[in-house]
């Protein structure tokens, strides 16, 4: 395709349709203080005199410590993962879309849906999507298309942006969003779901730890959906799977969650991945794609593109999503990160997870003038805790001493006014803990 750039009447033509007069004002909606600066540097700098002013500019960064989680969190990603997803034939690599020439991508990607299917419990994975709020809202368009029902039952616990994620893809589809009140014990509760089922329900969507941390009776849950025909779709954090009972192993049909802790960088949000699996039958229907293994007429090993439900490559429609890529690279730093620290290692993260947090919990709800919101909830890396003190206030003074607090959970309504959500991952050393008390204890 000829690249034909535009012309000073071309983009005037532009303009004028835009109601503009220059590019400039495209980014009048970006407040001026927050637009990138221009770098000042001086043109014909040699190497040397260029990496003695970005050291400059880096020295002013400031590193935070971080309690502060609710979908993306700080954990430690070994050497090995960068060592490997640096390479140039994974960095640089796209979606294979000739499959047949990729035979080193596709294995990368076979790999890494076998170990999802492992941690997940479920049968078949697809090769990633583009981050767990679209994943959850590619299980609820799977559940759509499977039962040909309109209602989804949502946990109110579910994280926000999830909520919103999926209320964006299904405002265009006649289907029905019911969200599902927490209990007084921060949980869904079976009799509030059983309330809700009815004939005319899809699947009911369950986060667990939600994203208050704390862990659902995913059991019973998936077995009061089952009661109605609707399919039971969880949410969850990959590293908690280590401790915690799998999707599998409670009759999940439907397993997705955010990637970004399996050795993704925090990267101010992303990009990270979404994974997502389903219990054997409903492979048909999952959005992306699927790498399979088979042999060829040699009898030698071979990786194929088994399924591939975009509009680009079967009838327009019958396509499952326009997924437009997976996120391989990170479906492979993911792979080499569960890779490195094995079934063992994997384990024993997770448990760091929950014995820190724990230690960081005791500590913290003793302080006077703060309390645990739900005492006796069994929780991964992350709690909530209520507090008399001026929640902004806590928040500027951890800032100053060089920590990024918690979350202030205002906005999920009444019930946590005053309520702060703290993370501590194995990252959290017991100074680090022991330095946040003592700042709280001063507030």
């Amino acid at each position: 395709m000829d690249y034909t750039p535009q012309n000073k009447q071309d983009k005037q033509k532009m303009f004028d349709a835009l109601g503009i007069k220059s590019e400039e004002d495209l980014f009048d909606a970006i407040p001026a203080d927050l637009r990138v600066k221009p770098l000042n540097v001086s043109g014909g700098q040699t190497e040397q005199e260029l990496l003695e002013h970005f050291k400059t500019l880096a020295a002013k960064n400031k590193t935070l410590v971080s309690f502060r989680g609710a979908g993306i969190y700080d954990h430690y990603i070994p050497s090995l993962v960068g060592e490997i997803t640096s390479r140039s034939e994974f960095w640089t690599a796209y979606t294979p879309y000739q499959a047949e020439a990729s035979q080193g991508t596709l294995q990368a990607i076979f790999e890494y849906q076998s170990m999802i299917c492992a941690l997940t419990g479920m049968d078949v994975s697809n090769a990633s999507l583009y981050d767990g709020a679209s994943a959850v809202a590619e299980a609820a368009l799977l559940a759509l298309r499977v039962s040909g029902k309109k209602k989804v039952l949502v946990s109110s616990a579910l994280n926000p942006e999830y909520i919103k994620t999926l209320k964006t893809y299904l405002q265009n589809f006649n289907a029905k969003i019911v969200l599902l009140n927490l209990s007084s014990n921060g949980t869904i509760e079976r009799a509030t779901v059983d309330a809700s089922l009815d004939d005319d329900t899809a699947a009911v969507i369950i986060q667990s730890p939600n994203y208050f941390g704390i862990v659902e009776n995913m059991q019973d849950l998936s077995a009061v959906a089952k009661e109605k025909n609707a399919l039971f779709a969880a949410v969850v954090n990959p590293i908690s799977l280590a401790v915690f009972q799998s999707p599998g192993e409670y009759g999940a049909d439907i397993a997705v969650g955010e990637g970004q802790p399996l050795g993704i960088p925090l990267s101010a949000g992303g990009a990270t991945f979404g994974f997502m699996s389903v219990r054997k039958g409903l492979e048909w229907k999952m959005p992306g794609r699927i790498v399979g293994q088979t042999i060829d007429k040699n009898n030698k090993r071979g990786f194929v593109l088994t399924l591939q439900s975009r509009e680009q490559h079967i009838r327009r429609e019958k396509a499952t999503s326009n997924i437009c890529t997976n996120a391989s690279l990170n479906a492979l730093a993911a792979c080499v990160y569960m890779s490195g620290w094995g079934n063992d290692g994997f384990k024993n993260l997770a448990e760091t997870n929950v014995s820190k947090a724990v230690y960081a919990f005791g500590k913290i709800k003793n302080i006077d003038g703060f309390k645990a919101k739900f005492e006796n909830s069994v929780f991964f890396n992350e709690f909530v805790i209520e507090t008399i003190k001026d929640v902004k206030k806590i928040n500027k003074t951890l800032i100053k001493n060089g920590i990024l607090g918690p979350v202030d959970l205002s906005n999920c309504g009444k019930q946590f006014k005053n309520c702060l959500l703290f993370c501590v991952t194995e990252q959290r050393t017991k100074n680090e803990i022991d330095k946040l008390v003592e700042i709280l204890v001063k507030i």
